[in-house]
């Protein structure tokens, strides 16, 4: 029995990181082919039957061909650089046709524009939803200063109201009081 000692290797350290060759040749490839197998005959099926490609359903579809039962993961399918090819190759998803929209960065101006009470909403929200979030921040922040200003003025004119209000009564009473006086 030989054993060679090295103090600053770790013995376990190599089974870690490289399998065994007859691990990759007896066990791996095995379990990889198996599952390019599954993924195959399962989107095959799938397209056959005029049924969505989608991971969920080939992993479904795979249990009810595989003899074992066992069927394939979603994890297995994607992992498999082999399989993954063929179920993007026949997947029903394909994404977007046009390139996602930009961001929208507005220069904001000093207070939000009028806002019309017929607008469609539905714009809006997407508009909204392209913008950034530091855009929106200064927008809601750009909105609340508007509305604190808008809400003091309201305020400060309801005082000067007030005000002109009471000097009128006042007038008033001095007019009652005159007349009555002569």
């Amino acid at each position: 029995m030989s054993r060679r000692s090295n103090s600053t290797h770790d013995p376990h350290e190599n089974q870690k990181n490289e399998p065994h060759p007859w691990l990759e040749e007896k066990v791996y490839a095995h379990l990889r082919q198996r599952t390019v197998d599954l993924v195959r005959r399962s989107v095959d099926s799938l397209r056959k039957n005029k049924q969505r490609v989608s991971l969920s359903t080939v992993a479904a579809k795979s249990k009810e061909l595989d003899t074992e039962g066992k069927g394939i993961s979603e994890s297995a399918i994607l992992d498999n650089p082999e399989a993954r090819a063929y179920y993007e190759q026949h997947r029903s998803w394909r994404g977007p046709s046009r390139k996602r929209a930009q961001p929208l960065v507005v220069a904001m101006p000093t207070s939000p524009g009028v806002v019309k009470p017929g607008r469609d909403e539905q714009r809006v929200r997407q508009r909204y939803l392209r913008m950034s979030k530091e855009v929106l921040v200064e927008r809601l922040i750009t909105t609340e200063r508007t509305l604190t200003e808008q809400r003091e003025r309201w305020l400060s004119q309801q005082d000067e109201a007030l005000a002109c209000r009471l000097r009128a009564e006042t007038a008033e009473r001095q007019l009652a009081d005159l007349r009555q006086q002569k």
